[in-house]
């Protein structure tokens, strides 16, 4: 499984342009931050104590669940590639389980997301310090390096469930299109979530990239939040989705945790059933 692996990676980092195309959602979210929405932002939370640097890591958060997302999904485009022009057949002439293929594209688009979302990290970390003098501790980027690793692997799988059936490479451009733009809403970037209707908030409520978004904000704000008021606090966390908004209550670090663990279990499961399935189908054709 590790041959393919790095096949998958190579061909992934050979494509420059590809690289860069699944960076763009994140990059325009990031942009749009920059050149529209922070201006306005301020002018909403001028009474924190340092609402830019608020602001920026609030954004730091967003974008690179953003990335987690639209990484895997690109890297996850070879599976349906590999179909599309039968080489998953000849693949599996090399004694590997179907699920041991269908693994390798999971663990190697998992590898691609951390990887992009590592750079984007140091990027947007180097800019906003450049701009805003923002400071991040080394133990708080070890932990986000570490989520990282999380936020890619789950959508990876999410991913891989979504692209499963696809036939052709052009379907899977045409659907990522759709996801690079609908991941800045469901993460709140482009709108926080705190802003949102009460039906739009429910749907994001159903995506793990929400939850994602909530923990990396949650511990890349966790020093900063500490000088908020205490009388703002809640609404900005509230707002902002710093923490979603169960029940009257926002979750915490840990639960956003087990949320985004638990159903990537869950897919997990789906993934082996299918793949059960499949191989069933494809015994009883033979």
């Amino acid at each position: 499984m590790l041959p393919l692996i790095r096949r998958n990676l190579k061909l992934f980092f050979r494509n420059r342009a590809g690289v860069f195309f699944s960076l763009l959602g994140a990059l325009i979210s990031f942009g749009l931050f920059i050149i529209f929405l922070k201006s306005n932002m301020l002018d909403s939370w001028k009474q924190l104590q340092h609402p830019a640097r608020v602001l920026d890591l609030w954004v730091i958060g967003g974008t690179l669940a953003v990335a987690s997302i639209t990484t895997t999904l690109s890297a996850l485009s070879r599976m349906v590639s590999d179909l599309e022009y039968r080489v998953f057949d000849d693949l599996i002439l090399t004694g590997l389980s179907r699920l041991k293929i269908r693994l390798s594209y999971v663990l190697a688009a998992t590898i691609i997301g951390t990887l992009l979302q590592i750079a984007l990290f140091l990027i947007m970390v180097s800019y906003f310090s450049w701009v805003d003098g923002i400071s991040i501790p080394g133990y708080i980027t070890f932990q986000v390096l570490i989520v990282t690793i999380l936020a890619s692997f789950s959508a990876s799988v999410l991913n891989f469930i979504l692209v499963y059936r696809m036939k052709n490479i052009d379907t899977v451009g045409k659907f990522s299109s759709i996801v690079g733009a609908a991941s800045g809403f469901l993460v709140g970037i482009y709108i926080p979530i705190g802003v949102l209707p009460t039906f739009a908030q429910n749907l994001v409520k159903l995506t793990p990239g929400a939850y994602v978004a909530a923990i990396y904000r949650q511990l890349l704000m966790h020093d900063i939040l500490k000088n908020v008021q205490p009388n703002i606090l809640h609404n900005l966390q509230k707002t902002l989705g710093i923490g979603i908004n169960l029940n009257g209550n926002l979750t915490t670090k840990l639960q956003n945790f087990a949320i985004v663990t638990g159903v990537t279990v869950i897919l997990l499961i789906i993934i082996l059933i299918t793949n059960k399935h499949d191989q069933n189908k494809s015994v009883s054709t033979e």
